[in-house]
């Protein structure tokens, strides 16, 4: 019992080094000067742009063994979870705001003072989550960015652009934070760590690069959400701080 209670610590332990190491904030951001913009009538967010080249698939020896053969399948399935996520987050950000919000097509276009979100994944990579967990401090770490374009009416004017950088970071791995032993003996385990999340109310996904695009939606919504403030388009505390980095 105490030995499960020790596990169940450590599991919790590992998510709250993950979200205190893993670096995610904002960069090269550029934004229009003008102000007191018209507030838009919805907010209409199109699916990043990722190509499967651009996915880097873990190979290593952590990996189950997939139930897809296909290595192109499953680099097309992961490039949509990471759409998915990032999406997901953007939409649950901005509604709360105030805001009508909608997940579209590239065929809508915006209409009068529509905003209109759009973007490329720059990278996703999953890393190498063995060098990660047992050897730590940034060794095998995985990496997702994106680009992130708003725009504004149908002569799609360009209010902001800016990019998404999030890494997982230079937290120690298990050798160093429990030592080689208890590493090698599963000490603590992936899914005792998403099973600490899932109690704690976190959203947990299928991948880690996915868990990443989630948090880079999320700043895609804090970052916005200074924008409209200094637009007057919502409250000064409806303001969530985006992160920035360098």
């Amino acid at each position: 019992m105490m030995s499960n209670r020790i596990r169940v610590f450590v599991g919790a332990l590992l998510c709250c080094l993950v979200a205190a190491c893993g670096q995610t904030g904002i960069r090269r951001a550029a934004l229009v000067p003008d102000t007191n913009l018209p507030r838009p009538t919805r907010i209409l967010l199109y699916d990043f742009a990722v190509s499967e080249g651009e996915v880097k698939e873990y190979q290593g020896i952590m990996r189950q063994q997939p139930n897809i053969k296909d290595a192109s399948e499953r680099e097309r399935l992961l490039a949509k979870e990471v759409k998915d996520a990032l999406a997901e987050e953007v939409v649950d950000g901005l509604k709360p705001l105030g805001f009508v919000v909608e997940r579209v097509g590239r065929e809508t276009k915006a209409t009068g003072s529509d905003l209109l979100i759009d973007g490329q994944f720059l990278t996703v990579d999953e890393g190498n989550p063995l060098r990660r967990f047992v050897v730590g401090f940034g060794n095998g770490a995985s990496s997702v960015d994106s680009q992130v374009q708003v725009y504004q009416g149908q002569e799609a004017r360009k209010l902001l652009d800016f990019t998404t950088q999030s890494y997982s970071g230079n937290m120690p791995g298990a050798a160093t934070t429990l030592g080689v032993g208890a590493a090698a003996a599963g000490g603590v385990s992936a899914g005792m760590v998403a099973a600490n999340a899932a109690v704690a109310g976190v959203k947990t996904y299928k991948s880690e690069v996915a868990r990443m695009a989630a948090g880079s939606g999320d700043l895609v919504a804090r970052y916005l959400s200074e924008f409209f403030a200094k637009q007057g388009w919502i409250r000064a505390d409806q303001v969530r701080k985006a992160r920035m980095v360098h």
